[in-house]
């Protein structure tokens, strides 16, 4: 079985590309040419409007009122909190959902309410709210129900609340099916849009979870001004905004409209931060003192808040998001670390088996998606175990984990297959499903699955045919390597925060000669560091996980490169270094 190398694509240049008209974009905004092209690559051709894209403002947001039901539920919540009602929050257990409820947990705490608030257990209760949470939570007093980042399809959950009299407000961002449940008010970013209501912009730039709850935050505190110091809620409003720039991310939302602007914030405000639980997360995280980008929340923040959940303890989350005393924070940061360690090896358990299923499903026939199982792997990191075979085996790629008569799954995919139109067409096989495009969930039963299997595969290949397989790898524009430096690199970061919709910037390097041997670096030899030579000395390159491409970067020939340009901070000093991305034998492979 062979893993296809994705085929490198350079982007057309776009209709109305005009060098000149590029070269008054680079001067009206004191930019370097390469800089400037990138930016007109990204429909940035106005400087006006080019110079607010590098300059994302808070006062972009649009307010909470465009929101389906937002109003109606301020209203409601404000009026409890006016009454001294309990209030319950319910949030899922994957970064959006915590974030979310640790946000409107701490708001209503600040606003002087009672609190509840309810999180599943992922290998117990499985994905969104159920009827005897509901049931508990009412029990201990709730009066009004709000949920985070689930319960748009928590029919039987929020029946339960109407006939104990408990008012459930939905905020969600899943999609919705056929029928909406029987929630007093759901607050959602495309309900009503058919009809002139919605939020701005919400289908282009869908929030996520976290942001549904900033939002309504928002809204409420529009509604109890005079109920705490303006200075606090000032405060606390900020740091809501990091809480959904890491969900945002962690979510892998599209970086486009506001959620570009809320991330660019929310970065800052993360940063800046007194609160504990912030402040004691950075620190265990080891960020070190460059400005904040999403990789961080990527790789560093996103993974240790994650790691709670998927092992079973999001109250861990919750706990340290609205913590106030640094002492108790800084042990809940590191036992966060604790649980992230912990996670990383029951991954690579995991991991390995579901690899070796497969390769052997591709060494019996090619396949448009790869459906991997077994009793006893651990739910929690299905997921994460599936994103790790789509990079593999560039495919859609479901991992399920069962432990009896129960079996839960991941779906994670390729940008050519729509994952939840994937398992709509195979629901026939499954207990339930949710999700989005690019990441879904499944619960089935083991007779089901190798029925699943094949109407998946079906179901991949009705819908994207070939094109199921293999990625391509897109390069924006070719550099000279002589020109990357400090300067460069700097002006590039200013068309991030990167990620899904709004990616890093791929350059192309031709003909380039290592200065000096290639080395493996890590405890396990896993990731490839060598130098290229410029004209004033060098720059090194890093190739995260890629021990694989040492031997094609020691063979001391000529070679082409793809990489990302990136800041690097070494005992107080900031260098420019190159990501690679992939690397070739000079001329071989030229991009299309």
């Amino acid at each position: 079985m062979r893993v296809p190398l994705p085929p490198w694509r350079l982007r057309p240049r776009a209709a109305g590309d005009d060098d000149d008209a590029i070269a008054r974009l680079a001067r009206a905004l004191d930019l370097p040419a390469l800089v400037a092209r990138l930016l007109w690559a990204r429909g940035q051709t106005d400087a006006t409007r080019a110079r607010c894209f590098l300059r994302p403002r808070m006062a972009d947001l649009s307010p909470p009122e465009g929101l389906h039901d937002a109003d109606k539920a301020a209203e409601r919540l404000a009026r409890a909190l006016h009454a001294g009602e309990t209030i319950a929050v319910c949030g899922d257990y994957d970064v959006d959902g915590m974030t979310g409820t640790a946000l409107l947990v701490r708001f209503f705490r600040l606003l002087g309410a009672r609190v509840l608030w309810s999180i599943p257990d992922r290998g117990r209760d499985g994905y969104g709210l159920g009827p005897e949470a509901v049931r508990q939570l009412a029990a201990a007093g709730a009066r009004v129900l709000v949920t985070v980042d689930n319960g748009v399809g928590a029919h039987a959950a929020l029946e339960e609340a109407v006939a104990l009299g408990v008012d459930a407000i939905v905020t969600d961002h899943h999609l919705p099916g056929a029928t909406l449940p029987p929630a007093l008010a759901i607050v959602h970013p495309t309900l009503g849009l058919g009809a002139g209501g919605g939020a701005p912009g919400a289908v282009a730039s869908p929030p996520c979870g976290c942001t549904l709850a900033f939002k309504l935050a928002w809204a409420v505190a529009d509604r109890v001004r005079s109920r705490v110091p303006t200075d606090r809620v000032k405060a606390f409003l900020r740091d809501a905004v990091a809480l959904a720039a890491l969900a945002t991310v962690a979510d892998v939302m599209p970086l486009t409209g506001e959620n570009r602007v809320l991330v660019a914030a929310g970065l800052l405000a993360l940063r800046e931060s007194a609160h504990p639980g912030l402040r004691a997360l950075l620190e265990v995280a080891q960020v070190g003192t460059l400005p904040l980008g999403t990789e961080d929340v990527a790789f560093r923040l996103a993974p240790r808040l994650n790691a709670a959940g998927r092992m079973g303890q999001p109250a861990v989350v919750v706990d340290l998001l609205t913590e106030e005393d640094p002492a108790r924070a800084g042990r809940l940061a590191r036992e966060l670390d604790a649980l992230n360690r912990q996670r990383r090896v029951v991954e690579q358990e995991v991991l390995r088996a579901a690899e070796a299923q497969a390769r052997g499903l591709l060494d019996e026939a090619e396949r448009p998606a790869l459906v991997v199982y077994e009793q006893g792997w651990h739910v929690g990191v299905v997921g994460i175990v599936a994103a790790r075979l789509v990079d593999r085996y560039q495919r859609p790629a479901v991992v399920i984990g069962f432990e009896g008569e129960v079996g839960r799954g991941s779906c994670r995919t390729v940008p050519q297959v729509n994952v939840h139109d994937a398992l709509c067409a195979t629901r026939e096989h499954l207990v339930g499903y949710g999700g989005h495009a690019q990441a879904a969930g499944l619960e089935i039963h083991p007779s089901r699955a190798a029925g699943f299997r094949a109407a998946f595969e079906a179901a991949v290949t009705a819908q994207a045919g070939p094109a199921a397989v293999g990625r391509e790898l897109w390069i924006d524009a070719e550099a000279d390597v002589d020109a990357i430096d400090l300067d460069l690199v700097r002006h590039l970061g200013r068309l991030g925060p990167f990620g899904a919709g709004n990616p890093e910037p791929h350059l192309l390097l031709r003909g380039v000669r290592l200065a000096g041997q290639p080395r493996l670096l890590g405890a396990r030899s896993a990731h490839l560091s060598f130098a290229l030579r410029q004209a004033s000395g060098a720059i090194r390159v890093v190739a995260f996980g890629r021990p694989d491409l040492y031997a094609a970067a020691a063979a001391g020939q000529p070679l082409d490169l793809v990489v990302t340009p990136a800041l690097n901070e070494w005992r107080g000093t900031v260098t420019p270094e190159l990501r690679l991305v992939d690397l070739r034998p000079c001329g071989a492979g030229q991009p299309a």
